[in-house]
């Protein structure tokens, strides 16, 4: 039985809880954070600084195309900068996402002082200085100053950086009088242009590296001008920054100031729960033969927190895309969120492929049901300093740097192509996919950097990635799109091929099939059968509305905005990627990897995930099938019709038809199986949940990855109790039972958790249930009622409360076989199953125990709740047991002073432990927070059962599952942002990233947390070593996390989408996302 045990590969990844769903005023669901509050930001500030010393006179060949302007210095550097810039401020006119939502102004160098001097908008009142908001007229006015007003003398000027950047601190900041501080070098008392403390500022710095002119400013001037700015500068701010191999310039201040800008609040304490910086962009124009200006400017850039480019001296086009760029990446800011998933190495355990994989979703802004979605690829990789960054498929920097948290605008996401090329015999063609719209699939509704093209895709959900290349599969007709489902609840066939979802299907367009397609329960309008098809075609893919006759199709009145011409394909065939997190698999061979994901389409689809390697014809990033449950099909007719509205706790009343909670399908989260006990027939089982899709639980056999398997399903029909699949089906082997098992808590209680405060009385869902991996079969189960449950069954009253967790099982000796298991739930209490007990190991000796009890009574600030499934460490004396508690289905800030509200509960971080190594004893007295240590302001002192942290911001709640890396425990938490007046709040709130020594309760920071930017819910910490490309042929091994946060950076924790090394100490006891049975302890 041992070898069976190590003949397992069990693959998981944990479900990343992230999304929007309706629910009914009196409840509410963690979509709530995305409506609840609004976001009052003011248009970003962006001042452009131009380097107009000696070196813009160099000469330089250009052709200026731009309509309008005609260049003042037609041969010289200064006008292929003013032909760029002028075509850029023009294409505001044209570019939606910025006209009218950023503010913008130029400064150049002072010939009258080692300052700045603003030459648009006029100079002529510096005390009441403000930018320019470009929206029609603005735009207009800065073209015209460009035509008529642009300086055709500049190359009398010193390249005096460090005082511009003086300048433009003095300007951001304004002069305090009280202070007397911040008088700009040009002798101006400028009033700051900050109006609203949400409001993001800029510098683009526009330099000229050739040899007719350096940075030259006096030393000894620039450094006192930073020491006596206001706030004070700190020791290290006023430390000179090391700019290696070309450092002629090390010694100008303009670095500095950046760095200083960038880590300095403008608002000071008044504003301290939302810091206000100055991030600097630089554009460094060069004929080559000044290196030493382009890494001084890339220096300006790295430490001001933006990004560095070079262009070619003439490169007038270079130029004018540069500026685009940044103008894009500053406004640019899209309700999306993720989930990261790795593939593992084949024929290397415990490692992970650079590869990284990245589920979306957009909520439509109008509280549709139907939003769009994606899956996208990026990789791991080396920045040009050495560090590890997320990448795109061009090498570069996949995040923003202006603070979103979010993917670049102009980063191109693996598989994103404009046009899509053709596909055969393994290899992309030279042309286009036939059909594919000239002006790109998104003429008519454009966005982003890429406007009307997939590429860049940038931060759009909706463009490039596995979305756009199932477009491109369909682009003209769907009827080659391989689409499965069952011909009705528990008729799926066992062994053969699933039925079509298609018209060909009788059953699916007969009488049975239309009852199906109106079963649900959403309110959507009733399908005739004369629409019955239409339906189905439009599930397909296919526009039915904008192609087989509008309305009289049944389909929502509105018509998707498409291409038009032969294309037939609907822009939504992809749909939102919520809480369910790609699983990725790594057949190897002529395989290769392949992605399966639930997306709230109706589809769970598995995808090519390869970045060049066809499968069986299939394109990288191509769809090689999807299934939708017969469960599901009656709620298809609401995407169909894109109505009613999606119910939330905000949403008024009085509209109509009226709004209903949100339909989900199989949007919960996915567990592999690879069986490789006998090599020469290897198994291959996926176990899909629904999360608030149903009480249902699907396993497919995806042996043959591009021919699934129905093998069995199961739901509260079959098992009582169980509520929605929440919990991910945990793999395990155990020594008292021959096959590969599933634990998964029995699942959620919405009807009653929903509720703030809720009553404290779940119906079901209350237990932890343990099936046959490959029958689906019941084994053993503990449960408060064993009424109608097979197999063995515990009955234990204890279990008051839902289990909504995953069950993290335990093996302490290393042998393959799980021992116990660790699994928390909504009432504050964490449960211990016992696999090898005194009396046997056998299922019917398997036990249950209340092992610490940490919440209170409904009604209390105590009522804390476990949503997430515990992490364990062994250590030679105990398990230690870590945990967090926090009901994130209630996000939002509330005013409600009553006891038991999601907001005032008090919600806490516990390492508990669990000094019980052989099987619990027959009498066990629960832990509870007196038997812990107060470790909240305070090192763990090592007494009694373990420590617990309190979170110590109002409302703030654990959000993810922890992770231990390296001695560390990291988890996620949110605050609510509080609607007060005057105050900046991120309508998603603030996301942190905590990191905690289990053993001590410090953190690798003195506040142990770190802010992610961009706030919401920050997905679950993943950790693997991943082997990454050197750029030489070879390989390296680097530990590397993703969620966990920068804990030890001067600038804010990150994105959650970032990756970060990992110094382990020993790398002793981790937990993977893909984890083998024979090597590692749970």
């Amino acid at each position: 039985m041992r070898s069976f045990a190590k003949r397992i590969a069990l693959t998981a990844t944990a479900s990343l809880m992230l999304a929007l769903a309706g629910s009914p005023p009196a409840g509410a669901e963690d979509i709530d954070l995305y409506t609840g509050l609004q976001q009052n930001a003011g248009k970003p500030n962006v001042l452009i600084i131009f380097d107009d010393g000696a070196n813009s006179d160099a000469n330089a060949q250009f052709t200026c195309s731009v309509q309008g302007l005609t260049v003042a210095n037609p041969k010289k550097s200064s006008g292929a900068e003013q032909c760029a810039l002028y075509g850029a401020i023009q294409s505001i006119n044209s570019t939606s996402p910025l006209l009218g939502n950023l503010n913008l102004g130029l400064m150049m160098f002072d010939p009258k002082s080692p300052g700045g001097i603003f030459r648009f908008p006029s100079a002529s009142s510096p005390s009441a200085q403000a930018l320019q908001l470009m929206d029609g007229t603005g735009v207009n006015s800065f073209l015209s100053y460009m035509q008529n007003q642009f300086p055709s003398d500049l190359n009398g000027n010193n390249v005096q950086t460090s005082g511009a950047m003086q300048e433009a601190w003095s300007f951001y900041y304004g002069y305090h009088s009280s202070l007397n501080k911040m008088i700009a070098l040009s002798g101006n008392q400028y009033t700051s242009p900050l109006t609203d403390p949400c409001q993001r500022n800029f510098i683009i710095y526009i330099g000229n590296a050739t040899n007719s002119g350096h940075p030259a400013e006096s030393d000894s001037q620039m450094y006192n001008a930073l020491a006596a700015a206001a706030p004070t500068p700190t020791s290290a701010q006023l430390q000179q920054i090391v700019i290696p191999t070309y450092n002629k310039y090390q010694s100008n201040w303009g670095d500095e100031w950046a760095r200083f800008m960038y880590q300095t609040d403008l608002q000071g304490t008044a504003n301290s729960a939302n810091p206000q910086n100055v991030v600097t962009y630089a554009i460094t124009v060069t004929d080559g033969n000044n290196p030493d200006y382009v890494a001084f400017d890339n220096s300006m850039a790295t430490n001001g927190g933006g990004k560095a480019y070079t262009i070619q001296l003439g490169d007038v086009q270079g130029l004018q895309q540069a500026l685009l760029s940044i103008l894009n990446e500053i406004q640019a800011v899209n309700s999306v969120f993720a989930s990261v998933s790795l593939p593992a190495a084949v024929n290397t355990q415990g490692q992970f492929l650079s590869q990284v994989y990245i589920g979306m979703f957009r909520p439509d802004a109008t509280a549709a049901p139907r939003w769009m979605g994606n899956l996208k690829q990026y990789q791991v990789g080396y920045d040009t300093s050495g560090n590890i960054v997320l990448q795109d498929s061009l090498g570069n920097p996949a995040i923003s740097s202006a603070g979103t948290g979010f993917i670049a605008p102009t980063a191109v996401s693996f598989w994103t192509q404009d046009p899509p090329l053709t596909f055969g015999a393994g290899s992309y063609g030279t042309s286009g996919v036939s059909g594919w719209p000239t002006n790109g699939f998104w003429q008519n509704s454009p966005s982003g950097v890429g406007w009307n093209l997939d590429s860049p895709d940038g931060q759009i959900v909706e463009k490039g990635g596995a979305g756009e290349m199932m477009r491109a599969q369909n682009v003209t007709s769907q009827s080659g799109r391989t689409l499965y489902t069952c011909n009705g609840v528990g008729t799926c066939p066992l062994g053969t091929a699933m039925p079509s979802f298609d018209t060909s299907n009788n059953w699916l367009t007969g009488t049975n099939g239309l009852n199906a397609i109106n079963s649900g329960t959403s309110g959507a309008p009733t399908i005739t059968s004369a629409q019955q098809n239409y339906l189905i075609n439009w599930v397909r893919g296919r526009d039915v509305y904008a192609l087989d006759g509008g309305a009289s199709t049944g389909a929502g009145q509105e018509a998707e905005t498409g291409p038009g011409g032969s294309v037939t394909v609907r822009s939504s065939i992809h749909g939102d990627v919520l809480h369910s997190r790609p699983v990725v698999v790594n057949y190897g061979g002529s395989i290769g990897i392949v992605a399966f994901y639930g997306a709230n389409d109706g589809v769970f689809h598995a995808v090519n995930a390869n970045q060049t390697m066809g499968i069986n014809g299939v394109r990288p990033g191509g769809e090689l099938w999807g299934f939708i449950a017969p469960e599901f099909i009656g709620k298809l007719s609401r995407l169909y019709a894109n109505s009613p509205e999606v119910q939330l706790s905000t949403t008024p009343a009085g509209i109509s038809p009226t709004p209903t909670p949100r339909d989900d399908f199989f949007d919960g989260s996915t567990t592999v199986m690879q069986d490789q006990r006998n090599p020469g027939n290897p198994r291959t089982i996926i176990f899909l949940t629904a999360r608030r899709g149903g009480n249902l639980i699907y396993a497919l056999d995806v042996t043959n990855p591009t021919s699934p398997q129905y093998l069995w399903s199961r739901s509260n029909s079959d098992i009582p109790e169980l509520g929605q699949t929440w919990s991910k089906p945990r793999l395990m082997t155990v020594a008292g039972y021959s096959g590969p098992l599933l634990i998964m808590g029995a699942g959620y209680d919405a009807s009653s958790e929903d509720s703030d405060p809720a009553p404290g009385t779940d119906t079901v869902g209350r237990g932890i249930i343990v099936l046959d991996a490959y029958t689906g079969a019941p084994v053993w189960s503990a449960l408060p009622s064993c009424t109608g449950m097979p197999g063995v069954c515990v009955k234990n009253t204890g279990l008051t409360r839902s289990i909504p967790s995953d069950v993290t099982v335990v093996d302490r000796t290393g042998s393959g076989y799980i021992q116990m298991a660790y699994a928390g739930d909504v009432g504050g209490n964490i449960w211990r199953v016992d696999f090898q007990t005194a009396a046997g190991n056998t299922p019917s000796n398997w036990t249950i125990t209340q092992l610490a009890t940490l919440g209170g009574a409904a009604n209390t600030n105590n009522a804390r709740k476990f949503f997430y499934a515990p992490d364990v460490v062994p250590t030679s004396a105990y398990n230690a047991i870590m945990a967090g508690t926090g009901d994130r289905e209630h996000p939002l800030y509330s005013s409600n002073t009553m006891p038991g509200t999601a907001y005032n509960v008090v919600n806490r971080f516990y390492m508990v432990k669990d000094s019980n190594l052989g099987s619990m004893p027959a009498s066990w007295t629960p832990i509870t927070e007196a038997n812990l240590f107060n470790a909240s302001t305070l090192a763990y002192d090592g007494s009694g059962s373990g420590f617990y942290i309190t979170l110590p911001n109002p409302g703030e709640k654990v959000v993810n599952a922890p992770l231990t890396v390296a001695g560390y425990t990291t988890f996620g938490t949110n605050t609510p942002a509080i609607p007060t007046a005057g105050q900046c709040y991120p309508n998603l709130g603030v996301a942190r990233a905590y990191s905690v020594g289990f053993l001590t309760g410090t953190g690798q920071n003195p506040n142990r947390s770190v802010v992610l930017d961009g706030g919401g819910f920050p997905p679950s910490s993943v950790y693997g070593v991943v082997l990454i490309n050197n750029g030489n042929g070879t390989t390296s091994s680097v530990p590397v996390c993703f969620g966990c946060g920068n804990q030890t950076g001067t600038s804010g924790g990150g994105s959650a989408l970032a990756p970060v090394q990992v110094t382990p100490k020993g790398l002793g006891k981790r937990k993977r996302t893909f984890w083998f049975a024979d090597t590692d302890k749970h």
